[in-house]
This record gives structure tokens, sequence and C-alpha cells, in this order.
């Protein structure tokens, strides 16, 4: 875990950050988010039969990435950047800050 204070607009660093920050605490934003995302996945019949012929830990993988990937996308279309502060992960839209995320690091 690696968590600095930045400001970026790559989902490639969202990413890392999503990954960095999944130990915290999320906000009610993420949480709807996670769970639409998780609706959608179970409802996605392709999704279904892959993930039915692997075994328990790639399944688990798979989700986890699946999600995450889902995730990303969803919060670059809501935001114009991102921006880590005091262990706590902000989405930006104009200067308007929005909690994402916050991590206890002690």
């Amino acid at each position: 875990m690696y968590i600095k204070n930045q400001s970026f607009n790559d989902e490639d660093t969202l990413l890392e950050m999503l990954f960095d920050f999944s130990l915290g605490e999320p906000e009610p934003l993420i949480r709807e988010l996670r769970e639409k995302i998780w609706k959608d996945l179970e409802s996605n019949a392709a999704f279904q039969e892959y993930r039915a012929t692997l075994a328990e830990e790639d399944r688990l993988e798979l989700e986890a990435e699946e999600q995450d990937l889902r995730l990303a996308e969803a919060l670059m279309e809501q935001f114009d950047s991102f921006r880590v502060y005091r262990q706590q992960l902000f989405g930006v839209r104009g200067t308007e800050e929005t909690l994402l995320f916050s991590v206890d690091l002690v």
C-alpha cells in the first residue's frame, strides 16, 4: 500500500488507488456503486458462465478485478479528477470534492 498526497485524472492511477483504499472505509457513494455493479454482474449470463468454470480462488480474483474496473469506469464518468489528501480519496468535479474513501494507516 502506498498512499501519498497527489492529484490525478487517469484510470490506471485510479485503479491503483482503489486497490490501496480497499482496506479503508468506503463512503455511501462507493457502496451504492458497488452494489449496482454486483447486481449487474449477477445478471450477466456470460460473466456467470465464465465464473462457474473457475476455481474458487480464481473466481474471487475475477470478481474483485471486474468490480474494480467497473467502479473505476463509473467514477471516471462522474469526476474530472481525483485527489488523495490526508489518507482520503476524493473525486473532483469542477471545484467540488466528494469524499470516496478514507483509511486509517495507524
